[in-house]
C-alpha cells in the first residue's frame, strides 16, 4: 500500500468511528468464509457494518480520536460499526461468537471511550432499542387504560343504577 492510501483508511476509519454508535474490535480468526458471510449478512440486517483492517491502521485511527489501547493488536482484526442501534450488531456478533466460539471480542469504544471486555459485555446485555421503547410504550400505556376503564365503570355503574331505579317505578 502507498502511503496515501494508508493517510485515506486511517482517516475512513476515524470517521466511521466518530459516525457510529458503537462499535467494537474483534478477532475473527477462526472462522469459515462462509461463517463470516453469514455473519456480515447478520449484522448488516441488524444496522451495522463488519470491517477488516490493519492493526496499525486502526490504532492510529483511535490514537487521533484521543484513544490509546492499553496493549498492541495483535491478529487478524476486524471493526464491527454499529450505525443505527449501540446494541443490536454487536448482539449478533455474541450469539456468532456462542455457537461457534469465535469471534472473539478485543475492545470496545462507545461514545469515544474505550471499553473493557467487561464493559463491553455489560452494553451487550441491555435491551435493544426496540425492546426498550416497547417497555416504555407499555408502561405508559398501563395507567392510562386503567384509567380508562375506571372512568367507564363509574359511568356503567350510572346508568345501571338509573336503569334499575326506572324499572322499579
Amino acid at each position: 500500500m502507498t502511503k496515501q492510501t494508508k493517510i485515506y483508511q486511517v482517516e475512513d476509519i476515524k470517521t466511521r468511528l466518530e459516525g457510529s454508535r458503537s462499535a467494537a474490535l474483534v478477532d475473527y480468526q477462526g472462522l469459515s468464509a462462509e461463517q463470516i458471510a453469514a455473519l456480515r449478512k447478520e449484522v448488516k440486517e441488524t444496522g451495522g457494518v463488519i470491517e477488516v483492517a490493519k492493526n496499525t491502521l486502526v490504532q492510529r485511527a483511535l490514537s487521533r480520536l484521543g484513544i490509546e489501547l492499553p496493549e498492541k493488536l495483535v491478529g487478524p482484526t476486524a471493526v464491527v460499526y454499529c450505525e443505527k442501534d449501540e446494541v443490536t450488531p454487536l448482539k449478533a456478533i455474541k450469539k456468532t461468537a456462542d455457537i461457534h466460539k469465535k469471534p472473539e471480542f478485543k475492545y470496545g469504544i462507545y461514545q469515544n471511550k474505550l471499553l473493557s471486555l467487561d464493559q463491553l459485555k455489560e452494553l451487550i446485555s441491555l435491551p435493544s432499542r426496540e425492546q426498550l421503547l416497547a417497555s416504555l410504550l407499555s408502561g405508559l400505556q398501563s395507567p392510562l387504560s386503567r384509567l380508562t376503564h375506571a372512568l367507564k365503570f363509574n359511568q356503567v355503574k350510572l346508568l345501571l343504577t338509573l336503569k334499575a331505579a326506572t324499572e322499579k317505578n
